[in-house]
């Protein structure tokens, strides 16, 4: 049986779902559906309104480094134009990108912040601002332009163009610690933790999703949805595990190549996965 290698390289899509002030978490049963919805929680998002005293730096962009390509292997590759702290990068290690509606080029450092570059200068953003951890795994837009930002130990920033919004296991998360966001095609938001698994945000409440309901491994590095609707969870050691709303399927490498179903039950079925199954390797 020739096994297929399934390499993910997730972009984070777009997020939706401006959430209220009063974010409330309940608590249910994880033994009678999937999801964990977290524990009661009364706290509001923290709030930080930029203005005068709090503004962040803008920097005209220095003169970038080019380097020629000078392979002569006639394949047309572009040259290399690089950017760092001397052009005006918040820091010159950077751990995501991305590009907002407008064109504006975001980058995640890893402890400077988040720098904002509009091709001509760079504007930096960082906890003084109300970003809640400088050091940014991931950012993503939503559908109302809202810029979300995934931190190490912060939990996650909104950023609405005037003001930060936090969320925090106080709020919700089962983690401060993320990794990964995106949002699915009915406008949640899901959010891939360092060993809380996943968690998805309704615009009201976090509901927590973990092994105990199916996920292969709470470590989540990435996240996508396919053109059905289906999530899908790049895991830290356990694959990767494909969620359809209702189950759990985990694609792993074993010695027997197994495929195990988690379902809405939380009842295990197991079998051994033919050609027609994906492999991760």
């Amino acid at each position: 049986m020739k096994i297929k290698v399934l390499l993910f390289v997730v972009c984070l899509s777009a997020f939706a779902c401006a959430p209220k002030q009063d974010v409330k978490a309940t608590s249910d049963n994880p033994k009678e559906v999937i999801g964990v919805i977290n524990k009661d929680s009364t706290a509001s998002p923290v709030i930080t309104f930029i203005g005068k005293t709090n503004a962040p730096k803008t920097i005209l962009a220095g003169k970038p480094e080019v380097r020629l390509n000078t392979n002569s292997d006639g394949l047309g590759a572009s040259n290399f134009t690089n950017y760092n702290t001397e052009q005006g990068l918040a820091l010159s290690s950077i751990d995501c990108g991305y590009r907002d509606k407008k064109g504006n080029l975001w980058f995640g450092t890893d402890g400077g912040g988040v720098s904002r570059y509009d091709g001509k200068s760079f504007t930096n953003f960082t906890t003084a601002q109300g970003l809640t951890n400088n050091v940014v795994y991931g950012i993503t837009e939503d559908k109302t332009g809202n810029l979300w930002f995934a931190t190490d130990g912060g939990g996650v920033s909104r950023y609405d163009g005037k003001s930060f919004t936090n969320f925090t296991m106080t709020h919700g998360l089962p983690k401060n610690t993320v990794w990964s966001i995106t949002e699915d095609k009915t406008g949640n938001l899901w959010f891939g933790t360092g060993g809380g698994g996943v968690s998805r945000f309704d615009g009201k409440s976090f509901t927590n999703f973990t092994t105990a309901q199916g996920l292969a491994n709470n470590t989540v590095r990435s996240i996508t949805e396919d053109k059905k609707g289906n999530l899908w969870f790049g895991t830290s050691g356990g694959g990767v595990s494909h969620y359809d709303g209702k189950s759990f399927t985990t694609l792993l490498r074993q010695r027997d190549w197994q495929m195990i179903v988690f379902t809405a039950s939380r009842k295990i079925k197991q079998g051994i996965s033919g050609s027609a199954h994906l492999a991760v390797g």
